[in-house]
């Protein structure tokens, strides 16, 4: 049983990362620990010279012990005194916040020494939530928010380094809300922090402004432009020996040209056109702005020297993707892959850097938002979303279901295993033990020859 014992702390260390000692023999120092979680306040080094101690909290003593044995204890069963001068308190709660001071006295009640500890009690952080949207200029308003945890602490990277001033429209490294400029894209990662925990949440963001490119000059071509970004089209090679041209859009004109000047433009306050190089921009893109489009050059007669036509589309570009998975009873695994905007959205699945297979799949195929994993099957798992102006991704690291139970890991299930074992064990010797007092206490009260115990012994054979 003290092996048991002996592994169970060892794994349970391993799990939590159990900080040991609170106070080694420091006055004021600070101490912060985990609601639910435990705390060791390290009283001293050794008790054996010590002829009587307290120890208080807020000025309340809750431990008094002389000689090397507890005369009271306040806390009752969630406190564990060993013999090596610590003071164990579990399931910590927000009441157990205070200030602690140890005293400690001769034999003759002399005091001989005081120390003090600050315990802070919080709770940690467990999840991050990311949500994002695109302003009306380019810029994107970013927004953090954290479940649970006292005093949480925010943080920022792109791309693995600090987000910096030149990157931000508004807010700072620090805040829990930014904004930030036009044309700002990477890997973004939101970190919560507080004293007894530290989470994060990263998510691939796009320029809101997005350009999109259109080649004009081939008859019937299909562009793409995303909603609220800008669209290049090529409509000429060069102007220099076109007098006169005129777009239309779904057969109104909007814009009309005269030796490289301007005779129209319905959109003036969100297009500009280059007559150096023929190219015509639309900024602000609204789904309006979809149609058929059609250029039409004239010469100096004003006669059409040909038409060519262009389709344009307006997609709303992915912003964000969730992945959710759920395991299922036979051990195998459903992942759900959705994505937050974005017109006709595309999925694909690669797993460890390659594309998922059939063979690792008991449902749906790699371009399913929603599929199946085979049992055993595990790595880096990652649901990439796009549309024609747009791709962004989640990854997660997936771990395999237990046939009959949900657990990422042979340690955790080594731990259960070793809490029922010592449940038990615990409950047999608690049994075993009131048996025994109670046999002794019948013994004491009637002598071995009584008719009381005659009667016993014969009835137990």
């Amino acid at each position: 049983m003290k092996a048991v014992l002996g592994l169970m702390v060892i794994l349970l260390g391993l799990s939590h990362g159990v900080e040991t000692y609170c106070l080694d023999r420091l006055d004021g120092v600070q101490c912060y620990r985990a609601l639910g979680g435990t705390v060791d306040i390290h009283l001293m080094g050794s008790t054996s010279e010590i002829y009587r101690y307290y120890l208080l909290k807020n000025s309340i003593k809750i431990l008094d012990v002389r000689k090397n044995e507890v005369v009271s204890n306040t806390i009752g069963e969630r406190a564990y005194f060993p013999s090596n001068g610590t003071f164990r308190i579990n399931n910590l709660s927000r009441t157990d916040s205070g200030i602690y001071t140890l005293r400690t006295f001769d034999s003759d009640g002399t005091s001989s020494g005081v120390q003090t500890l600050q315990l802070f009690i919080q709770a940690p952080v467990s999840s991050v939530l990311l949500v994002s949207a695109c302003l009306s200029q380019g810029e994107m308003r970013v927004s953090c928010s954290s479940e649970g945890g006292d005093s949480p602490q925010y943080s920022w990277t792109l791309d693995g380094r600090t987000l910096t001033d030149a990157e931000l429209l508004s807010g700072n490294n620090e805040s829990k809300n930014i904004i930030l400029k036009q044309h700002v894209s990477g890997r973004l990662t939101c970190s919560v922090r507080n004293n007894v925990s530290y989470v994060y949440k990263e998510e691939r963001i796009s320029t809101c402004g997005v350009e999109t490119y259109c080649d004009g000059r081939q008859n019937g071509a299909q562009c793409y432009g995303a909603l609220g970004g800008t669209v290049d089209i090529q409509l000429i090679d060069t102007t220099a020996e076109i007098p006169r041209y005129g777009l239309f859009k779904n057969s109104l004109r909007i814009l009309d040209v005269r030796k490289n000047r301007f005779l129209h433009n319905t959109i003036a306050h969100r297009s500009l056109f280059f007559p150096s190089n023929g190219k015509f921009r639309i900024n602000n893109l609204s789904r309006n702005d979809s149609g058929n489009y059609s250029l039409q050059p004239f010469d100096s007669n004003g006669r059409s020297l040909g038409q060519r036509t262009l389709q344009l589309f307006i997609q709303a570009p992915v912003t964000s993707v969730l992945i959710v998975s759920e395991c299922l009873f036979l051990g195998q695994m459903r992942v759900s892959c959705s994505s937050e905007g974005g017109d006709s959205p595309q999925y694909s699945w690669t797993l460890d850097g390659r594309t998922l297979t059939d063979a690792e799949l008991s449902s749906g195929n790699n371009k399913s938002n929603n599929i199946t994993l085979k049992q055993h099957v595990s790595g880096h798992l990652v649901c990439s979303v796009r549309n024609s102006v747009s791709e962004v991704y989640k990854e997660q690291s997936k771990c395999t279901c237990d046939i009959s139970l949900p657990i990422c890991g042979l340690r955790a299930v080594v731990v259960i295993v070793l809490l029922i074992g010592i449940s038990i064990y615990f409950t047999w010797k608690k049994k075993k033990n009131e048996k025994a007092e109670a046999s002794a206490a019948l013994q004491a009260e009637f002598p071995e020859n009584s008719v009381l115990m005659v009667e016993m012994r014969g009835s137990a054979t």
